[in-house]
């Protein structure tokens, strides 16, 4: 299947850093939500509308990105599989926590929602970080990317 993006090789990197940024914006608004009591219904709001734009953003970035080809390096390929398997975990992550936080909007809710919630946002910025590591690795190691040896393809 050929990417929509195929001749625009350089949209990812640009677009990715958008989604990382909200989603870890969440985290931080999320924690202050849980520390700041009189601040806590905006701050939920705001957490709420940084996962819902992350998660669109996260897909969008997802979207711009194709497949290695070309003469990249044989161990480039390996860590593109990770890159991308924790890009989808990401966002699915990110879709999943930006659901359980629209439903505790929702309702008046228990304590422990909000403490899932934290603890699903820690993963995501985990996972965030796993993902762009071995983004990071491909274009520094690797030479993979619109300017590099290994440049992504369809």
């Amino acid at each position: 299947m050929k990417s929509l993006f195929e001749e625009l090789p350089s949209l990812h990197p640009l677009w990715v850093h958008f989604p990382i940024v909200l989603l870890l914006m969440a985290l931080f608004s999320h924690v202050g939500a849980l520390c700041l009591k009189n601040h806590r219904r905006a701050l939920s709001l705001l957490t709420f509308g940084l996962l819902l734009l992350g998660s669109l953003g996260a897909f969008a970035a997802i979207q711009t990105s194709t497949h290695i080809s070309g003469e990249a390096n044989e161990n480039a390929f390996a860590v593109f599989e990770i890159h991308q398997r924790f890009a989808w975990i990401s966002f699915w992550l990110a879709s999943g926590t930006t659901v359980v936080h629209f439903l505790g909007l929702r309702k008046d809710t228990n304590a422990w929602v909000n403490y899932l919630i934290l603890v699903l946002l820690i993963s995501l910025s985990v996972t965030l970080f796993i993902t762009g590591h071995h983004g990071a690795r491909l274009v520094y190691q690797y030479g993979v990317g619109p300017m590099g040896n290994g440049i992504l393809i369809n």
